[in-house]
């Protein structure tokens, strides 16, 4: 879960602290950079593939480091960093939403932390103002903390705690499209102000949202501890109010031709790290599962290995290599189930980088027997060979249009809309585009069929009814017979699932029939 640290850069920042201590001399924006040096401390220890942000605000907004896992980056850029002018929460905010969104997008969890120091620097009726002007809830799934760095006694932080209250509340989109329940942020206000306090105050933070995920990987006989990174959070399903939460208990189910398994929508993706087996208690392992690993020639993997060998991790037999390595050369999926009513996929992933190393993946399907509808009911798979028991069913041997080549899949609904959109562009430019239309009409239906989302059929075909109706006089008889005929193949109750179904053209010479005629 990607963090941003929102940092208060206004004038009121440089603020000396009051101290009994001459010797030591701080201001606010000193106790500040301390506490976000150990929430990146944090992180080098029990999170160190967490992407984090820094974004510094006055009256405006400026990217101090883009999202980075380079944690040095961040923490060379603090000590120089100048005042600005007035506090603007509203206008921050409003940069960290495009931020998130150029680089993130609609569908992955952000934690932001706002590090400020208790002052509004307004009255009463301007933080009402604050307040109406807040750009949230964002369009993303997003938990937004506070971290005041002021006194708890300080009247400007009583008169604050309204405004961050509000902040913390809205900051949780409970109308978006997600399936992620993602829980409310907190205030952290430090006991007292000084460098003790602050840095305890963002530790209590750390242990409270950014703890690790540890799980145990099964299948069959076969297991591994492993952490699941980021930490997965509680999920919901449409129409009911239950959440889920994923198990610590995973089991590998079966396995899918990743053809035959196609590209179901994910609500959330994991890397699977291994637990060290020597020496390394909780840290997280190897990034990279390579398979071809040599091993000592007469090493034996029954228990009986050397104290070399279990000194050397990549000597120490792991669940983890042997499925990576198997799904890799199989070019297969493992289905796993991740509690009740809830399945994900294992799969292996290449990182782009120059490094290209390679891991498996977790990636969280929406909640519900249904999350792959071009495979029927989740829970009811099995083997090819015993569908004649009725209890289960085989693969079906299309895989609809989301294995077909295009590779793709309506995940957000601006993607649905551009299909739609060129499917109606084709039928503007009749005849000219008659082809056109009809591959596109035919990609969408087996898309639409495939997810079972025959209502989009309807609406098509009424579209299409419509832009018939609104054809010029001057325009070709073939435009409207051809509008007309794909309007009601779309609504032909014969072929309408029938996936494997291809609506042709209508057939007929215009040309000809005119001159006769």
């Amino acid at each position: 879960m990607p963090t941003v640290l929102l940092l208060d850069i206004s004038l009121s920042m440089f603020r000396p602290v009051p101290t009994s201590d001459a010797t030591e001399s701080h201001t606010r924006l000193s106790l500040a950079s301390a506490a976000i040096n150990t929430f990146l401390d944090y992180l080098s220890l029990h999170s160190k593939l967490e992407y984090v942000s820094l974004v510094t605000f006055s009256s405006s907004y400026e990217v101090t480091v883009p999202f980075t896992r380079d944690y040095d980056c961040i923490r060379s850029k603090l000590p120089h960093l100048e005042e600005g002018d007035k506090t603007s929460i509203e206008t921050a905010l409003l940069g960290v939403n495009q931020v998130i969104l150029s680089e993130w997008g609609y569908q992955t969890a952000v934690q932001i932390i706002l590090v400020t120091d208790g002052s509004c620097g307004v009255g009463s009726i301007g933080r009402n103002r604050i307040t109406q002007a807040l750009p949230l809830p964002p369009s993303y799934p997003a938990r937004i903390h506070v971290l005041p760095v002021v006194s708890p006694h300080d009247s400007c932080l009583q008169q604050a705690m309204p405004l961050y209250q509000k902040i913390v509340d809205l900051a949780v989109n409970t109308t978006s499209g997600s399936n992620l329940s993602i829980t409310r942020g907190a205030i952290f206000c430090p006991e007292q102000l000084s460098l003790s306090g602050t840095i305890s105050t963002m530790t209590r933070l750390c242990e409270q949202h950014y703890q690790e995920f540890w799980c145990t990987l099964k299948c069959g006989q076969l297991e591994s501890r492993v952490q699941l990174f980021p930490a997965p959070q509680a999920a919901s399903h449409e129409g009911l109010a239950a959440s889920y939460t994923i198990a610590h208990q995973l089991h590998v189910v079966g396995f899918l031709h990743q053809q035959d398994l196609g590209t179901p929508i994910a609500i959330s993706k994991h890397l699977v790290i291994p637990q060290a087996q020597s020496g390394g208690g909780n840290s997280a392992g190897r990034e990279n599962y390579d398979p071809k690993t040599p091993t000592k020639e007469g090493s034996s993997t029954d228990g009986s290995a050397t104290e070399e060998d279990m000194s050397d991790p990549s000597k120490v037999p792991n669940f983890c290599v042997l499925l990576h390595g198997a799904l890799k050369v199989e070019s297969m999926s493992a289905i796993v189930q991740l509690g009740a009513e809830w399945w994900g996929t294992l799969t292996v992933w290449c990182e782009a980088s120059r490094a290209r190393r390679s891991c498996l993946l977790l990636s969280v399907m929406r909640p519900g027997p249904g999350a792959a509808p071009w495979l029927g009911s989740l829970d009811q798979l099995g083997v090819a060979d015993d569908a004649s028991v009725g209890e289960t069913f085989p693969i079906r041997s299309w895989r609809s249009y989301i294995s077909g080549g295009s590779g793709f899949a309506w995940a957000r609904p601006h993607a649905l809309l551009a299909d739609v959109q060129k499917v109606l562009r084709h039928a503007r430019k009749l005849p000219d585009k008659t082809q056109h239309l009809y591959k596109e009409l035919n990609r969408l239906r087996r898309g639409a069929i495939s997810l079972g989302f025959s209502e989009l059929l309807s609406c098509v075909g009424g579209a299409l009814e419509r832009e018939c109706a609104a054809l010029p006089a001057s325009a070709p008889p073939e435009c409207a017979l051809q509008l007309a005929h794909a309007a009601a193949a779309l609504r032909d109750p014969r072929t309408a699932l029938d996936i494997k179904h291809v609506v042709q053209p209508l057939a007929a010479n215009f040309t000809v029939t005119t001159m006769n005629h």
